[in-house]
């Protein structure tokens, strides 16, 4: 007939709080096959987005070499070594992030990989501007 209702007490209502924080706790973690998703390696970023800018640099360079038919300043001639070195940082950055401990490697593949490719078209550019 009448239905009865429980009381809540303060040890019952930080019961029920601890629930409700730890519901909403495990409904934020991401989780696969309960282990915790893994973030970009720190370094791996850092060597994408140098290689990146040595990538748009050296797309530009070329560019106006082409339009200029070779007759290019010496300006030219020291953003090229401003790209060998970006992409010499970037080497090295994509080295430092395989060092990071539990982390996604890839964008340090990547950016090793397109950093090395800039780094051996400045060394073809080189030697081919010494031998001409």
């Amino acid at each position: 007939m009448f239905a009865v209702r429980k009381i809540k007490t303060e040890k019952d209502r930080a019961k029920e709080a601890a629930k409700e924080r730890e519901k909403r706790r495990k409904k934020l973690i991401k989780t696969k096959y309960g282990q915790k998703a893994l973030k970009h390696a720190k370094w791996g970023k850092e060597s994408c987005f140098l290689g990146g800018v040595a990538t748009v640099i050296l797309l530009g360079l070329l560019t106006v070499a082409f339009l200029k038919k070779g007759e290019i300043s010496v300006f030219s001639g020291i953003a090229g070594f401003g790209v060998a070195f970006l992409a010499w940082k970037g080497i090295q950055a994509g080295r430092k992030g395989l060092k990071e401990r539990e982390k996604r490697y890839i964008t340090c593949k990547i950016g090793l990989a397109l950093n090395g490719c800039i780094l051996l078209s400045m060394l073809a550019v080189f030697v081919r501007g010494c031998l001409k």
